[in-house]
């Protein structure tokens, strides 16, 4: 019978721990973050040697934020546990390491509370500003210390020489090469290079380009490129990176300049579906001169300005549904038909850089499909974008062309130290 009565007393003992345990960590969750939830929530078990004064005690919660379009750092903490004088001090505190409104969208915030009674008390809070940045803010003694470490990098130069299979984006991609780096390899010879129908599989691909590493060998970054070369069946064009007066271009082995007017494709990853001159309207349904190229691609790919201008029209323009217009030098003007949607800040007379993302594929308009319709129009007249005769980019001279020689000869050397 007395062992049955202890049996029945563990058992009940036990039963009220576990009810204890579920009624605080249930307040915990209550509160001010019922306004949002936070990406991530979770326990930590707190060091078992700690002294323990009270079952809360003996756990530690982790939650982290990322910053999206609207919020700012101040408002991500008012979804904290940390009260307005608090919030304060804390800004008080990071405002000599960080700039609180520079922050950008995806940013990361993680809030480390301990549970205290039928509190969550705010312990620590980390930002990481970026890849290489990570600020920690303590609590000790009801006020704030900041501790800002940065990651120590290492550079590195990586050298590719592959034949295209399919695409270039899927060539690279299976080498590891980052995003970025093709992307911008692709907008590089954008101005000579039609890659719906001049890049054919067994073409060639070199590049050499940078990256930054920390300790544990992680890719944290990458930086520019040095040399980009595609080897077509019958041509082949080379560019190398080149820095004067802190301005970066590129040029070929000559010093002539890879940067022309205008781009033949304002758009990446897209297929060419209907070239310029006479076909049938697939909804008007009678043949009519097509005066432009149309891009099929997904709904959001990013259209890019063809070349440096000021916006003409932006705005609904009849069976071109969403619509922007630029007017760039030397009497062109470039337009951009069914997007779905601008890019922010895109209005009239504002200036654009060639590149620079205006707007996203849709499909307003008289559209059958998500498509970008390109015009190029010179001297008020449309005309054939793929054909049309791009003015030449400039030519280095004197001691420019001179220092750009040496810059050439250096590259080449560092290939030439990669392919032995």
């Amino acid at each position: 019978m007395y062992l049955l009565n202890k049996k029945i007393l563990v058992f009940i003992t036990g039963l009220i721990l576990i009810i204890l345990i579920a009624y605080y960590l249930s307040i915990s969750f209550s509160g001010k973050n019922d306004i949002q939830i936070p990406k991530e929530t979770v326990q930590i078990k707190k060091n078992s040697n700690e002294k323990q004064d009270d079952l809360s005690l003996f756990f530690s919660f982790l939650e982290y934020y990322e910053l999206e379009e609207g919020d700012t750092f101040i408002s991500t903490l008012k979804k904290t546990n940390l009260n307005n004088r608090e919030i304060d001090q804390l800004i008080i505190a990071v405002k000599d390491v960080m700039e609180i409104n520079r922050l950008k969208i995806g940013t990361r915030i993680e809030i480390i509370s301990d549970l205290i009674k039928e509190d969550r008390i705010v312990k620590e809070i980390i930002i990481y500003p970026d890849s290489e940045e990570k600020i920690s803010v303590f609590r000790m003694d009801d006020k704030f210390t900041v501790r800002k470490d940065i990651k120590t990098l290492y550079s590195e130069l990586v050298f590719h020489e592959i034949e295209i299979d399919k695409s270039i984006y899927s060539s690279l991609k299976k080498i590891n090469v980052p995003d970025n780096i093709i992307m911008s390899f692709v907008q590089l010879f954008s101005f000579d290079i039609d890659f719906q129908r001049d890049i054919r599989n067994k073409n060639k691909i070199n590049i050499l380009f940078e990256q930054f590493k920390d300790n544990n060998g992680e890719l944290i970054k990458t930086g520019s490129i040095y040399f980009a070369e595609i080897i077509l069946k019958n041509d082949s064009y080379e560019l190398y990176k080149f820095e004067d007066n802190n301005y970066v271009e590129y040029f070929n082995s000559d010093g002539k300049s890879a940067t022309k007017a205008l781009m033949k494709t304002p758009i990446n990853g897209a297929r060419l579906s209907s070239a310029y001159g006479m076909r049938k309207h697939p909804i008007l349904g009678y043949n009519k001169k097509h005066m432009g190229v149309d891009f099929a691609a997904p709904i959001g790919t990013p259209i890019m300005a063809a070349g440096t201008g000021h916006i003409e029209y932006v705005g609904t323009n009849g069976g071109a549904g969403k619509y922007i217009r630029i007017k760039h030098l030397n009497g062109y003007k470039t337009s951009y038909s069914h997007l779905s949607n601008y890019a922010s800040g895109m209005q009239k007379n504002v200036r654009v850089k060639q590149g620079q993302t205006i707007g996203y594929v849709g499909s307003t308009g008289l559209s059958t499909g998500p498509h970008l319709h390109y015009e190029v129009i010179f001297n008020g007249e449309k005309i054939n974008p793929m054909k049309m005769k791009l003015p030449s980019g400039k030519k280095l001279k004197g001691m420019n062309l001179s220092n750009f020689l040496s810059e050439r000869d250096r590259i080449n050397n560092e290939i030439s130290d990669f392919r032995n």
